[in-house]
């Protein structure tokens, strides 16, 4: 995220996915705050559509938000070790 705020010198807006699985309505309304836009009620409510969804992800667009995914990571963890290193080691260079 630090490249992103120096390389396109916008205001960026980071939202964790947990803060949004744990309140949707907290998380959905700064984000709709951050663009500019008014409230509306339907935004808690984007699973009940009926347009068509023309993406990969239609099938979840069509599901309310689940928790189920909060640490799914974790499985792979032993896996990215090395990827770990590597961008903390970036990090460190960028930084100094």
């Amino acid at each position: 995220m630090n490249h992103w705020r120096d390389a396109i010198q916008l205001p960026i807006l980071e939202v964790k996915y947990e803060s949004m699985v744990q309140d949707q309505e907290l998380t959905t309304r700064r984000l709709v705050e951050f663009c500019g836009l008014d409230w509306e009620e339907n935004c808690l409510y984007f699973h009940n559509t009926q347009r068509t969804v023309a993406t990969a992800s239609n099938e979840q667009v069509r599901n309310p938000i689940y928790t189920s995914s909060v640490s799914r990571w974790k499985v792979y963890e032993t896996h990215l070790g090395l990827l770990q290193s590597a961008l903390e080691t970036y990090r460190l260079i960028a930084t100094s």
